[in-house]
């Protein structure tokens, strides 16, 4: 029974969390579809926004630095998901 100290305060035994995992085999996160959620969500509100009488530069602003970062990370999914069909 190996036990790892990973703080100070918390010791974890490696038997009890051995079944626990966040990865599928591929290495995605199950939780992916959050982020694309999220780039759905800002999309639709910048083309709503855009329409509104609320639009300026500071809203497109931040409405971009919440963007690119998620369409990166979408990107990276869909190419991920494409291999996994291709290979």
């Amino acid at each position: 029974m190996p036990i790892v100290l990973a703080h100070p305060s918390v010791i974890i035994d490696m038997a009890s969390v051995e079944g626990i995992t966040m990865y599928n085999s591929l290495g995605l996160s199950k939780y992916s579809i959050y982020g694309v959620a999220a780039l759905v969500i800002l999309l639709a509100s910048k083309k709503m926004l855009k329409e509104s009488d609320r639009w300026g530069p500071d809203v497109s602003f931040v409405l971009e630095m919440g963007i690119l970062p998620l369409m990166i990370v979408f990107i990276a999914i869909f190419a991920f998901n494409v291999m996994r069909f291709v290979v």
